[in-house]
């Protein structure tokens, strides 16, 4: 089941490359949970004098909203950071649910 993907890009211009690359790293995310309702993508830079891309992902599950943020030299790096963060928040949501399933059976 594919979920909609929304990429907006905040005081920054991206390219089509990097729009579809965070296309592609949010749908993985269904590999680990398929319930996923929708992703919101947010890339922009900061105010710093180092200028580092920021990226933001928020999906959303099932009652619940998960959302990771994290900046880096380049927005793949930044989006791969959040990849992993938002990985491991679905794997521990997993396992809550699954442990909730347990005991409705009890």
């Amino acid at each position: 089941m594919a979920f909609q993907t929304q990429i907006t890009a905040r005081h920054v211009d991206i390219s089509d490359r990097i729009r579809e690359y965070a296309a592609e790293r949010t749908s993985k995310l269904e590999q680990f949970y398929d319930g996923i309702v929708n992703a919101h993508v947010i890339l922009g830079e900061d105010n710093s004098p180092a200028a580092k891309k920021t990226a933001a992902i928020n999906i959303e599950v099932y009652q619940q909203q998960l959302s990771a943020e994290d900046s880096a030299d380049t927005h793949k790096e930044a989006i791969n950071l959040c990849f992993d963060h938002l990985r491991r928040q679905l794997e521990k949501y997993k396992s809550k649910l699954r442990s909730k399933e347990k005991d409705v059976h009890r």
